[in-house]
């Protein structure tokens, strides 16, 4: 047999001839692995975060872990413990994390894993530090120089309640820390949720704003007696009462701080016999708690229940809100989560505060408040209790309006800054000769604070 030699320029051909001419592709890590971007950190607080990423691109095998890694030193990956696992696969999601420690700066990436390795995303770097920090020290030094021993606040924002928090102490001799469910006097701010359930009535159909109180063919007739001859006090009318323009004043001192075993229908009864009006019916304005004692028995009237149970079944509980109610007098009166109350030249255990219900009765939290604000805000989700059209005769239905309560013992702000942002402040004291004065400086740091904010967190402690 012989044997064939071929030349070498003929083997090679014939080699890739039947050997193939395919040639494997090196595949980087980079292109095999995970494409990821890291969001950028929300609601950051003291002690947590939002974080979150992206999974763009799965790589060159399906993602079997995702999640976030962060460290207080540069470049976390995921052999550290401070990290998540979020599920599998490509798109974005979020994570809340907390154990920060205050003050503190961290580094966070995203990263998605598959067989092929780990993708991370851009290093992005935040402070454990609250958008309200300066707001808090604010009101810790105001509280200082006021002798403030408790208060609480609640913060709202596009109807999300952003930002709870209270101070000192709700019981100074039993060493009690304020909580955000302690309950305090709202004293004035009373008078808002009146004029609500007025207006619900209205809505209902039940009463016209400018239907009489007094005398024959009224809401209340002769139920407090009969008007004295020529007396213009049965031209008052409920929109009146609203408005402070009844025409009577305090010039001979508030009816509703008279003596404490008067009944409310004592005190009616008294005035409408007795006490002339300075003005008009519907001419001039002056502020008056005896007004809106009237609506509450005007309530009463037309509903058939008590002004407190009315509240309560058409208002609060249509607000969200259970724990309001009206307060009792004594120390010993105090509901549980109650505070105490103290003040130095004035007893504020020495007042008729159930006496007080509609103008000045109700105890609530910061955070009750803030749903009853969002409930008359303008906005659509929740629905407002009221029609704009109607809100909007009367100063809750402003787009931005402030009302403060204040009694021995308690103090309160409710403040719509506008149709987006709102708060409360409740405190366990006053200062009895410039309460409102007080109040303004409060008011106005909070504002100023407030309108600083950028990045406004959007988690909801309601």
């Amino acid at each position: 047999m012989k044997t064939l030699f071929l030349p070498k320029y003929l083997l090679l051909p014939l080699l890739f001839l039947f050997c193939g001419c395919h040639k494997e592709k090196i595949v980087s890590s980079s292109e095999s692995t995970p494409t990821v971007s890291t969001s950028v950190p929300t609601n950051i607080d003291i002690s947590e975060a939002t974080l979150g990423g992206n999974i763009t691109e799965a790589g060159k095998s399906a993602v079997t872990a995702r999640g976030v890694c962060w460290s207080e030193s540069p470049a976390p990956t995921i052999d550290l413990n401070t990290k998540t696992i979020n599920g599998a696969g490509t798109g974005s999601f979020s994570v809340s994390i907390s154990g920060l420690k205050e003050g503190n700066t961290y580094h966070v990436r995203a990263y998605a894993t598959n067989s092929f390795g780990t993708g991370y995303g851009t290093e992005i770097s935040f402070k454990a530090i609250s958008p309200f920090s300066a707001l808090d020290k604010g009101i810790v030094e105001k509280m200082s120089l006021f002798n403030i021993p408790g208060l609480s606040i609640a913060v709202v924002r596009n109807d999300k309640l952003v930002h709870v928090r209270s101070f000192g102490y709700s019981d100074k001799e039993a060493n009690k820390p304020a909580a955000n469910s302690d309950l305090y006097r709202i004293a004035s701010v009373s008078k808002p949720i009146t004029l609500v359930a007025i207006l619900k009535l209205v809505v209902d159909g039940r009463i016209s704003l400018d239907q009489k109180v007094f005398g024959p063919g009224s809401i209340l007739g002769n139920d407090f007696g009969s008007i004295p001859s020529g007396s213009p006090i049965g031209q008052i009318t409920v929109r009146h009462l609203l408005d402070h323009k009844s025409g009577w004043t305090n010039y001979f001192g508030d009816p509703m701080f008279w003596d404490n075993s008067f009944t409310q229908a004592d005190l009616i009864s008294n005035l409408v016999a007795n006490r002339p009006l300075e003005y008009s019916p519907g001419t001039t304005y002056y502020y008056l708690n005896f007004g809106y004692c009237i609506l509450g028995r005007v309530i009463e009237k037309i509903t058939g229940r008590s002004y407190e149970e009315y509240v309560k079944t058409n208002i609060l509980s249509a607000s969200g809100i259970v724990d309001m109610q009206i307060g009792g007098n004594t120390v010993n009166d105090r509901l549980p989560n109650e505070v105490k109350y103290y003040q130095r030249d004035f007893d504020p255990y020495s007042m008729n505060v159930k006496r007080m219900d509609a103008h000045g009765g109700w105890i609530a939290t910061a955070t009750d408040l803030a749903r009853f604000m969002i409930a008359n805000d303008h906005n659509v989700t929740p629905a407002d209790l009221i029609p704009f059209s109607l809100l909007s005769q009367f100063y809750i239905g402003e787009r931005g309006w402030n009302f403060y309560g204040s009694l021995p013992g308690t103090s309160a702000i409710v403040n719509k800054m506008n149709d987006n942002t709102c708060f409360v402040v409740l405190a366990n004291t006053r200062n009895e000769r410039s309460p409102n004065s007080d109040l303004d400086i409060i008011n106005d740091m909070i504002l100023l604070e407030l309108f600083h904010i950028d990045n406004w967190p959007t988690k909801d402690f309601f």
